[in-house]
């Protein structure tokens, strides 16, 4: 289930703030503007992401930008320098680092066990 629908109405904020990152992958939006875009203070957006989501804002859209950079691994033909600047990650480096941290593979490494599997 999304997000969105999960927290309904209860929590328009937190929704919209979302709706905000997902729509901003490639370019990441700063946690600045986002508070300033849906009227919070960093801290309340802080707060809130901590409440209903158990986690950083910060880190919460660094795992968006991870999932949908793994569903273009996996589904596309892209090289993964391409994949790292669509998810906004400044360097194929960067992206591998925070990559191979957040799903215990390379990128490259991945590609390698689905391409074996089939």
């Amino acid at each position: 289930m999304p997000l969105r629908q999960k927290l309904g109405t209860s929590q328009p904020k937190l929704s919209q703030m979302v709706a905000i990152m997902e729509a901003n992958l490639e370019e990441p939006v700063s946690l600045e503007e986002l508070a300033r875009l849906n009227e919070v203070s960093v801290r309340q957006l802080e707060r809130l992401f901590h409440k209903h989501l158990q986690r950083t804002p910060s880190q919460y859209y660094l795992e968006l930008r991870l999932s949908r950079a793994r569903q273009l691994l996996l589904r596309s033909e892209s090289q993964v320098r391409d994949i790292a600047l669509a998810c906004g990650f400044v360097s194929p480096a960067h992206f591998s680092k925070c990559y191979s941290r957040f799903f215990g593979v390379s990128p490259i490494g991945e590609r390698k066990q689905v391409a074996a599997v089939h």
